[in-house]
């Protein structure tokens, strides 16, 4: 089962500065050399990959998974007898389970937290 990020999904997270030139269009008469320095990380720059990883690896941290000593993308949830595996891929989530219940709190958590699509 599959879960994905919306691409256009802010980061808000990111601490350090973000410059960026004025977009084609919007650019401020008497202040064209000047850049615009962004309030917020956005998907697509190449801070965006460490800033979503730093950010869903303390969602699920403080959630109680285990994140895998071999793969640093491979959570574990283990509650009694039951397991929830989940792997990220970019802004893609793979997930197996062995209880159903689990698994819907999980996936409501997660659209609830992120904006995700399930994709299952």
């Amino acid at each position: 089962m599959q879960m994905d990020q919306y691409r256009s999904t802010r980061l808000d997270s990111y601490q350090k500065d973000i410059l960026n030139y004025q977009p084609q269009g919007f650019i401020a008469k008497g202040s064209e050399e000047k850049v615009l320095r962004l309030k917020k990380a956005l998907y697509g720059l190449k801070q965006a990959p460490r800033v979503w990883y730093s950010r869903i690896d303390k969602y699920f941290m403080d959630r109680g998974f285990r994140r895998s000593l071999s793969e640093p993308t491979l959570y574990i949830k283990s509650q009694g007898n039951d397991t929830l595996i989940v792997s990220l891929y970019v802004d893609d989530l793979i997930y197996t389970r062995n209880n159903e219940k689990m698994i819907q709190d999980f996936k409501e958590d997660m659209i609830k937290t992120f904006e995700m699509s399930d994709l299952a």
